[in-house]
């Protein structure tokens, strides 16, 4: 006789629901979330955990918080503390409902170091002029982060386009580091691409692809380095999108043919609404 499955228990079941939710595609995390509460059918487990999980995901997908008084991307990269971030360009810091996505408490944040802020400032001014005319609707976001011996820089967009009549949801997100120090006259600029794809219409087609870039960037004063890095940027950007469609064109052959509801053997679609409204003739009785 085979051996009985152990039931999960309460920390495992925590663990699996985090990360169903943690693929969960933007604008879509209260309906998964909703799913699986059906499916575990415990509230006391779940609901006392929705706030951390809805926090982990508004923070990996970059949820944007469009203010009068601030505009930014929520990241781990901009949070404070628990539940408050800092808009880096307006020098604004605030607290933020994740569950409700309600921003409050906004508070004067000025930066002390004018040298890194000089160099942070550059740096969006010219990512901005670049998502805006590459990214309808996009968002950018750049923190500084000073030590010691080196500051860096991180650089954070976030492009999404949710369309539930038309049953899909996409999103263009990536993030890229690089450190200057007061000698440097080059950088090792590290970036990850990550795009995501969902299409629900009579069916369920998730799509997550994500690329690692690694370039070098000559450092020099901080117009020239900001328009430079945009620059790799935008190739990376190009040679990933150009990959991703020679991908989609094998795969339309392949994967996505496999899908399709194949078509007769005279390779015409059946008028199925003429079938149903045709008029049953009863033919006579055969003596």
């Amino acid at each position: 006789m085979a051996q009985l499955e152990r039931p999960l228990t309460r920390q495992e079941k925590v663990k699996i629901v985090g990360s169903l939710l943690k693929q969960a595609p933007p604008e879509e995390f209260y309906e998964a979330f909703s799913d699986l509460r059906l499916l575990v059918g415990d509230d006391s487990l779940l609901c006392p955990e929705a706030a951390s999980l809805c926090a982990l995901h508004n923070k990996l997908y970059f949820t944007p918080v469009m203010r009068k008084e601030c505009e930014v991307l929520l990241t781990r990269h901009n949070e404070l503390e628990e539940k408050h971030f800092l808009d880096s360009q307006r020098q604004v810091s605030f607290k933020f409902d994740h569950m409700r996505k309600e921003a409050s408490e906004f508070q004067a944040h000025p930066q002390e170091d004018e040298k890194g802020e000089a160099w942070r400032r550059a740096l969006y001014e010219g990512l901005k002029a670049y998502v805006s005319s590459h990214y309808p609707g996009g968002i950018c976001s750049v923190f500084i982060k000073d030590t010691a011996i080196r500051k860096i820089l991180i650089a954070c967009i976030a492009g999404r386009l949710h369309r539930p009549s038309a049953f899909w949801n996409g999103l263009w997100k990536s993030e890229w580091t690089f450190t200057l120090t007061p000698t440097s006259t080059s950088t090792q600029v590290a970036g990850t691409i990550m795009v995501q794809a969902h299409y629900f219409e009579d069916g369920n087609i998730h799509l997550t692809v994500c690329k690692d870039v690694a370039e070098n960037l000559p450092v020099t004063t901080e117009t020239q380095t900001s328009q430079d890095f945009v620059k790799l940027l935008e190739d990376a950007d190009n040679q990933f999108q150009d990959g991703l469609m020679e991908e989609y064109k094998r795969m339309s052959n392949t994967h996505l043919k496999a899908f399709r509801r194949q078509l007769p053997i005279t390779h015409s679609t059946i008028d199925w609404e003429k079938i149903v409204t045709a008029k049953i003739v009863e033919a006579p009785a055969v003596q």
